[in-house]
């Protein structure tokens, strides 16, 4: 019985001294995908964070992965139909040697090609990062049926992030969706005569 008594101590005691620096548990309501998921960990750090709660955190696992996790939700965008809608997210990084960035991406009918889509792809973050506010900016169509989101990680390092937020903005506030930069206003050059 003493015996039995002494394990159950150890083990309390064991798992009280552990550091507390993360927690793999994923926070209620995300969920891990990309192209590449199971290389990277993903969870809940309680010592790095942005306002002294709590923050996200992904972290490469595989030093040879060659493709990128994401932590990320889907919501309905019913409340930002017609809209143009900005995503901010708190980012930190650490030892990023791929890139990272928060994400950002309107769906239709049809889910294989989005409507509005910006990664931050164009603005990535690397290496080494303090905390800093990045924003994310699509139109919302009327035809909109679903948005996704979240922060993703492509190669070695750790990124953290915290406090993201929605908000309605005016049209004056830039687009950053990379679907629409691709399309210019007007047509340009048709003769080929300018360089």
């Amino acid at each position: 019985m003493k015996l039995y008594c002494v394990a159950i101590l150890t083990s309390i005691l064991t798992m009280n001294s552990l550091p507390t620096l993360a927690n793999e548990v994923l926070p209620e309501g995300w969920f891990k995908a990309g192209s590449a998921p199971t290389d990277y960990k993903m969870g809940v750090d309680v010592n790095i964070t942005f306002d002294g709660g709590k923050s996200a955190f992904i972290e490469s696992d595989n030093a040879e992965s060659n493709g990128f996790g994401t932590l990320m939700q889907n919501s309905s965008v019913e409340d930002y139909l017609g809209k143009r809608v900005q995503l901010t997210i708190y980012i930190k990084t650490q030892d990023v040697t791929g890139w990272t960035g928060g994400w950002f991406r309107i769906d239709g009918e049809q889910t294989t090609t989005p409507l509005a889509f910006d990664n931050m792809n164009n603005r990535a973050i690397k290496d080494t990062t303090d905390w800093s506010k990045y924003s994310l900016v699509l139109d919302i169509p009327t035809n909109a049926k679903n948005m996704a989101y979240g922060v993703l990680l492509n190669g070695n390092g750790k990124v953290w992030f915290d406090n993201l937020s929605f908000e309605i903005v005016d049209k004056n506030t830039p687009l950053t969706d990379l679907y629409a930069s691709k399309n210019q206003k007007k047509t340009k050059n048709l003769s080929f005569e300018n360089e």
